[in-house]
């Protein structure tokens, strides 16, 4: 069992936890810790935090798995920098909290209190971390569905996919969270997956271990831009979700459809001007990294270019962006106002883009509309109308 817990099994750090909290916190777990030659102070008695961290430190198959995850979120979400955030959250949760508490004190309190409120935090975390995702346009782009006429009760969602992952021999169980943001609705779909067995210790013993692992998709409404975007492990849980979520949330199965989302057309088309962003308010630069090149026909032909700037490098051997072949993928390093670090955008023709979600993903948004990656409803409708004549 891996487990990375810097907080708790470092005893200096656990001295930042008032007894008070964390004696409460441990004692479900009791039995584990005394099996392991740990004694729970009684009276006045101050916690060995040096055995306590050496027994978090060496985890092994005895160490009870919902303590671990109970532990591995405290320790996230415990830090300094959040001590502000916590605060908000046990107040929003009506937890008293008292003027001498730790930002790890903070967490602590508010899992012993409302344990689902700390999960929600961390899953709100998930969310920013997710790139890849698929996009679908409204059906009819004149109607756009406001947040409060949403489906608030998701039972029957969670009914249908649950018998969606049951046919595929996913276990049952499936949970489906919402949170609501500036512009976006986000639903957090937890689900099983296959079983796995694997190969596994128990003291001098080789045996395996049986499980059903979790996996979890995520489903985001952009209201301003009346679209969908799923991202889940295969394309056919995508289509599930698209018909689903439509009947049970949106209030039909077709409520969106696939159409294709973004165009490379303007890195042939203005070149190194495409990269301008000085219209862009939170935006400092975007520099193009990679380019990848298909020509079409019996070999497949593939091609892929790639420099920290791209543009510059191509103009020191005097070329540029080739305009015969089709641009299948471009990456650009995007680098927001205030941060050092520039961030790593994906871009693929068609509807699929890999950037992280949040409230700066609206600045990268802006941006690829502003330039003209991404095609017009007008277009969007166009190819989409095309593509079922096809069919």
């Amino acid at each position: 069992m891996a487990l990375k817990l810097k907080s708790f099994s470092q005893p200096d750090l656990l001295k930042t936890i008032h007894p008070r909290n964390l004696i409460p916190l441990l004692e479900p777990f009791r039995p584990f810790f005394e099996a392991k030659g740990f004694s729970f102070p009684e009276g006045d008695e101050d916690i060995d935090v040096a055995a306590l961290g050496g027994i978090l430190a060496q985890p092994d198959e005895e160490m009870p798995g919902d303590m671990v995850e109970m532990l591995h979120v405290i320790d996230c979400l415990g830090a300094d920098h959040r001590f502000d955030e916590l605060l908000e959250l046990a107040a929003a949760n009506q937890i008293e909290v008292d003027g001498e508490a730790t930002a790890l004190d903070l967490a602590t309190i508010i899992w012993l209190k409302n344990p689902e409120a700390l999960e929600r935090k961390q899953h709100e975390e998930f969310f920013q971390k997710r790139k890849t995702f698929e996009s679908f346009i409204a059906a009819d782009p004149s109607t756009v569905i406001a947040i409060e006429d949403l489906a608030t009760d998701l039972s029957k969602l969670e009914a249908a996919l649950d018998i969606y992952f049951a046919t595929k021999k996913r276990g049952i169980g499936c949970r489906v969270m919402r949170a609501d943001s500036a512009g976006e609705v986000r639903f957090l779909v937890e689900h099983g997956q296959q079983c796995t067995r694997k190969q596994s210790r128990v003291g001098p013993r080789s045996t395996a271990t049986f499980y059903r692992p979790e996996k979890t998709d995520l489903v985001i409404y952009d209201v301003v831009h009346n679209e969908l975007r799923i991202n889940a492990s295969t394309f056919t849980d995508v289509k599930e979700y698209l018909v689903q979520f439509g009947r049970h949330v949106f209030g039909g199965d077709d409520t969106f459809v696939f159409a294709e989302k973004y165009t490379l057309e303007p890195l042939k088309r203005d070149g190194r001007a495409a990269m301008n962003c000085r219209d862009i308010a939170g935006l400092d630069s975007v520099n193009l990294r990679e380019v990848e090149y298909w020509w079409p026909g019996t070999f497949e032909h593939v091609e892929i270019h790639r420099a920290e700037g791209l543009f510059h490098a191509l103009a020191m051997i005097q070329r540029n962006i080739e305009t015969e072949p089709q641009i299948r993928k471009a990456v650009f390093k995007f680098r927001l106002d205030g941060e050092k670090k520039p961030r790593s955008v994906t871009i693929k023709a068609g509807n699929k883009s890999g950037y992280n979600r949040g409230e700066e993903a609206s600045v990268i948004e802006d941006w690829l509309r502003a330039r003209g990656f991404v095609l017009t409803a007008e277009a969007q409708n166009a190819k989409a109308e095309s593509a079922m004549a096809g069919n």
